[in-house]
């Protein structure tokens, strides 16, 4: 029997086979480990995917709402209710004598030309039209297709007092904000609180002060005060 002895090429093709092998073993460990997504020599969890946040509308514009038609109307409509120091004109075309213009004054009353004292306070412009209209029909004065109309000629000042530049009372004009206001008295001194306005409205029911921001809406005849900040 013929025995062959093994070459040394035999050998070394084995060897590499068998590292071949090896590799590929390594290299399929290699995968499954990307597949339970661990990363690095330490094995470090891999974060999960972030969600997509879908937003269901547009974020905010900067800058304060746009304030209610109604808010910012200067008489007319029942919007603006009349106090002392407002101006208003009475107009008459069958009857110029009764034209004139008024002043409300500090009992909330005018003296209308023919009727004497007739009380406006509280009440917006085209209220006034329906009672001055009732009051000279019942003195006789109109008849029964006579025309009245009302118009507001200037509103009743609004104040300022505290850590401004300076006090006193402002005409008033349509749609004022705090902060334009506080422009209209001198702007802020280096001592005012801007985080601690106040506003006495003129209509309130209370005396007492409510907090506002610099976007809060004034009306005629309210009073802000701007306190002195402690620090």
């Amino acid at each position: 029997m013929q025995c062959f002895k093994k070459s040394p090429l035999s050998e070394a093709r084995k060897s590499r086979n068998v590292a071949t092998s090896a590799v590929v073993v390594l290299a399929l460990l290699g995968m499954t480990a990307c597949g339970d997504r661990t990363t690095g020599v330490t094995q470090l969890p891999v974060p999960p995917a972030r969600d997509v946040v879908a937003f269901t509308s547009a974020p905010p514009a900067n800058g304060p709402p746009d304030a209610p038609t109604n808010d910012c109307k200067k008489g007319g409509g029942g919007a603006y209710r009349l106090g002392a120091g407002d101006r208003i004109r009475v107009i008459v075309p069958a009857d110029p004598d009764i034209s004139s213009d008024y002043e409300v004054n500090s009992s909330g009353a005018i003296t209308a030309r023919r009727l004497g004292a007739v009380p406006v306070v509280g009440l917006s412009v085209s209220d006034l039209e329906a009672r001055l209209l009732q009051r000279y029909r019942d003195a006789r004065y109109f008849t029964g297709s006579s025309v009245l109309s009302v118009e507001l000629i200037s509103t009743r000042p609004f104040y300022m007092i505290g850590e401004i530049g300076r006090q006193g009372s402002f005409p008033y004009v349509s749609c004022l904000r705090v902060i334009q206001a506080v422009a209209l008295a001198g702007g802020f001194t280096r001592r005012a609180s801007r985080n601690y306005i106040t506003i006495k409205r003129f209509f309130s029911e209370s005396s007492e002060e409510e907090y506002v921001t610099e976007d809060t809406l004034v009306e005629p005849g309210d009073v802000i005060r701007v306190p002195e900040r402690w620090f």
